[in-house]
């Protein structure tokens, strides 16, 4: 069947839709309930057909029951999406969006036609010098720097060229998988790699992989010249080159023309189909509702249900992030994405001479899920204040993502963490925010979630047992949203004095000024005093280590899989607070009436009145507790389970318990170091 051809209606359903369609591309005001149970829609319509095979194919294991609604949102901006209206969780989140024709709405984004066989490198150049000419937000920011000692891959000669200072390049985001005889820089082919076409050689090409070889292709149809890819542009065997080079790894995608992201297939041999060879692209159908109202379904656009390999890996997480622009190939199709705009193959925009209409998003009813807007960016914005729950939110994006080896657990964020040391006065140490340090601490592993060992049955950690990057799998900081909201719904308080002491350095302070992010928290970027950031010199010799409070007299009860949650009672069994532990199966929890070693870490203030929530789920043991029960206004402490070994303390588990309880029990004070 020809998909330029359109699909004739035959119901009354389409009529009914093809009426609140024309409605909005004329300007007329139309009903905010566009709706049909999917009993209504003829399967002998081809269009009817087509909406529900769609919904069937992206929820599989939920079809829609006849009972369920369909509805059409209808924007002004002559936007058009199928919803399921049913609150079903399986496919209550996936839509189809349909595009007018350029006859029905000229002015509007609609579809063009492609060749489903082949991507046309060379007409993509549009994107990146439109985006030159009119794109303030997308050009590199003033007094950002170049790249320094840098490999690059010379597309036109065909070799590696290194260089003092990077001249315009662009760079290759993909998945390297495991395959066999891989070419890769190493010392002892670098000298010969960087020969004029030394990569077109029988023996190297056979090894050079075929995602590499469509990057160089596709770099120079764009008309650039260098292309960094890590595994050529690395020295592999060079700790100290690839050091410095990870070490430079958020400049080298900052300052890159744009990142060439390969989404599709498992490792580096399944290429951007559509630059050398064939690729799989299904041409959308023409819908036609109604005599003289053609609608195509919109593109695929970037969603959980679709992601490939490349969406779960740690390293092209803060590759994304990092790039100012990016060139995604993305199931068969190509999609820009700056810091303004996202434009996708076959989708007439910007560059097609197309005005699109920015109105929507100061409305309430904004559409969403658009694959040529700004709605499903993945960026790092550089806040002029430290933002903590965007921290907390790149961390827990990252943490869900997959790595061959956990050693990296910490580069392949080092990238992200480089950007937002420029805000953050202090920086971070092993991943957290040394000004942020209290808060930062109530990190909790979720499930899934497992501790990063130096190898398998060792029980020792990568990373420092107070840091997120000791785990690996999700993790979330759940009272950071209450602590920074506006009003907050909790008062975090700093009580503990933290320094950092490594063996071979001065000791300095890890959390900077105490209740500093209470002050951040406060001002907002146009009103806010950066004078305190500026730190008094401080003697370290004269300063003592505050002491941490102990408990001996906390017991544990109640198990589930797959963490142990505990209720913290005093002696005689009266709740207290609670723990909550990752379980892992080479460890047996604890009994009830056990004893466990508890260090306070910060105080808290709830309020109810804020947020229920913080009650009903966050902090259990204030509904459980007597005396708190009916407060409005609940005081905690938050800790730290902890276990001795060898005169150092490890986090084991963290939780939170009733200020006034914890007193009662007579904490002993001791000195502790944190390992």
């Amino acid at each position: 069947m020809d998909p330029n051809q359109p699909l004739e209606p035959s119901c009354k359903t389409c009529a009914f839709f093809s009426e609140a369609i024309l409605k909005t591309i004329r300007g007329e005001p139309v009903d905010e309930l566009i709706i049909r149970l999917v009993a209504s829609f003829d399967r002998s319509c081809a269009t009817c057909k087509y909406v529900l095979d769609h919904f069937a194919q992206v929820a599989p294991l939920s079809p829609l029951r006849p009972t369920c609604p369909m509805r059409l949102d209808a924007f002004p901006q002559k936007r058009f999406f199928f919803r399921t209206g049913c609150g079903c969780w399986d496919h209550s989140a996936y839509h189809l969006e349909l595009l007018p024709s350029p006859e029905l709405s000229p002015s509007s984004v609609h579809y063009k036609t492609i060749n489903p066989e082949k991507i046309d490198i060379a007409s993509l150049k549009q994107w990146p010098e439109y985006c030159d000419e009119h794109h303030e937000n997308c050009r590199p920011e003033p007094g950002r720097g170049t790249v320094e000692n840098i490999t690059l891959i010379d597309v036109q000669e065909h070799c590696l060229v290194k260089f003092l200072v990077a001249p315009k390049y662009t760079t290759l985001s993909y998945v390297w998988g495991v395959l066999p005889d891989i070419l890769e820089t190493r010392t002892s082919n670098y000298a010969s790699l960087q020969v004029p076409k030394a990569l077109l050689a029988s023996d190297v090409l056979d090894r050079l992989p075929k995602t590499v070889q469509d990057a160089i292709k596709a770099t120079q149809e764009m008309g650039e010249r260098y292309l960094w890819v890590d595994r050529l542009c690395i020295v592999q065997d060079d700790e100290a080159n690839k050091a410095q080079q990870i070490a430079s790894m958020a400049s080298i995608y900052a300052n890159s023309q744009f990142t060439i992201i390969a989404a599709d297939g498992a490792d580096a041999n399944s290429g951007p189909f559509g630059v050398s060879s064939p690729r799989t692209f299904s041409v959308k159908p023409v819908l036609e509702f109604a005599p003289g109202c053609q609608m195509r379904p919109g593109p695929e656009t970037e969603e959980a249900r679709l992601f490939a390999p490349w969406h779960n890996r740690a390293w092209t997480f803060q590759e994304r992030l990092l790039s100012r622009r990016n060139l995604i190939f993305f199931r068969g199709s190509v999609i820009w994405q700056c810091k303004t705009s996202i434009w996708v193959e076959g989708v007439a925009g910007e560059p097609d001479g197309i005005r699109f209409d920015d109105a929507w998003r100061t409305e309430k009813r904004r559409p969403a899920h658009l694959a040529f807007d700004n709605h499903f960016m993945l960026q790092l914005h550089t806040p002029k204040w430290p933002d903590f729950k965007q921290f907390e939110s790149l961390v827990r994006q990252y943490q869900r993502r997959k790595m061959t080896y956990q050693t990296d657990g910490l580069r392949a964020f080092s990238g992200i963490l480089d950007v937002l040391s420029r805000t953050y006065q202090g920086g971070f140490l092993h991943g957290m925010p040394n000004m942020f340090f209290d808060v930062a601490m109530l990190w909790e592993p979720q499930s899934g979630s497992k501790p990063r060992l130096v190898a398998p049955g060792n029980t020792e950690l990568l990373f420092p047992s107070w840091s997120w990057a000791s785990f690996q799998g999700s993790v979330a900081n759940n009272l950071s949203d209450h602590t920074f909201g506006n009003p907050p719904s909790v008062d975090l308080i700093p009580v503990v004095k933290w320094y950092n002491v490594p063996p071979d350095k001065p000791t300095s302070f890890v959390n900077l000024i105490p209740h500093l992010h209470r002050m951040v928290r406060q001002h907002s970027a146009e009103n806010l005093d950066v004078s305190f950031f500026d730190m008094v010199a401080i003697d370290m010799s004269k300063i003592a280590v505050e002491k941490d409070k102990w408990d001996t007299l906390l017991h544990g009860s109640e198990e589930v899989e797959p963490f142990v949650n505990y209720h913290l009672t005093d002696a005689s069994g009266k709740i207290l607070g609670r723990l909550k532990v990752p379980f892992t199966k080479e460890e047996t929890p604890l009994q009830g009436g056990e004893v466990c070693e508890c260090i306070v870490i910060s105080e808290g203030k709830a309020f109810y009145s804020r947020s229920k929530a913080l009650k009903e789920v966050y902090l259990p043991e204030w509904g459980l507790i007597e005396e708190t029960r009916e407060v409005e206004e609940y005081e905690f402490y938050n800790l730290l389970w902890i276990e001795s070994r060898e005169g150092i303390a490890y986090r084991k588990g963290s939780g939170t318990v009733w200020k006034q309880g914890w007193h009662r029990q007579n904490p002993e004070v001791k000195n502790v170091i944190l390992g």
